[in-house]
């Protein structure tokens, strides 16, 4: 299901704990999703994965829907705890959120009217990733310079694009860097001072 979402990317799969961290430490994803299983050993490797994956977001998605466990696993780091016969909507927008943990424990404020109202939308919206993308589409890198900057692939680095893009409401590459500019994210120099441009290729 979540290889069919066109913004998703499934890089990994891993059969055990070990093997969880090995992943995370080669691929390094933005997101994991994993269990809490039956004796809390995915809660306990919370804090391992996260120190092997600099900014991992952690989901738990298990069939554990005690309170204790849901409590422990917040306070190792997880960002969302999800029970596993919870509507896939509710998988995926743990997945997709930037502050997952504040998202999904916050409750939804009321309007005066009486009729609830929705949580005003975070600052940009993007995550550092994308914001990291988001600065080389508009310096005009390719994805394959930035996939090369960023140590990513560049199926990966298209996906950030596309999420970049959508959240911002930006259609284009000169979209993307009147926005850089506009918001002070690409200044005059930026590209000299900041992210040196690739080596000419070597003359005949």
């Amino acid at each position: 299901m979540l290889e069919a979402e066109p913004d998703l990317e499934v890089i990994g799969e891993a059969s055990g704990i070990a093997d969880a961290i090995a992943l995370a430490r080669c691929l390094q994803p933005d997101v994991m999703i994993t269990d809490a299983f039956e004796n809390g050993s995915g809660i306990r490797a919370i804090g391992v994965m996260r120190r092997e994956c600099a900014g991992l977001r952690v989901v738990m998605l298990t069939g554990d829907s005690g309170q204790e466990s849901e409590r422990a696993a917040m306070m190792a780091g997880a960002h969302a705890y999800i029970v596993n016969d919870s509507p896939i909507e509710v998988l995926l927008r743990a997945i997709r959120a930037e502050n997952v943990a504040d998202q999904l424990a916050m409750p939804v404020p009321a309007s005066p009217n009486g009729r609830s109202a929705k949580p005003p939308p975070a600052t940009g919206g993007i995550t550092p990733c994308e914001r990291e993308v988001l600065i080389r589409v508009a310096l005009g890198y390719s994805s394959k310079r930035i996939a090369a900057d960023l140590g990513r692939s560049v199926k990966t680095i298209e996906k950030h694009r596309f999420k970049m893009m959508h959240k911002l409401g930006l259609r284009n590459a000169a979209a993307v860097t009147r926005y850089a500019m506009d918001t002070g994210l690409l200044t005059a120099g930026s590209e000299a001072r900041d992210y040196p441009a690739a080596s000419p290729p070597p003359g005949n």
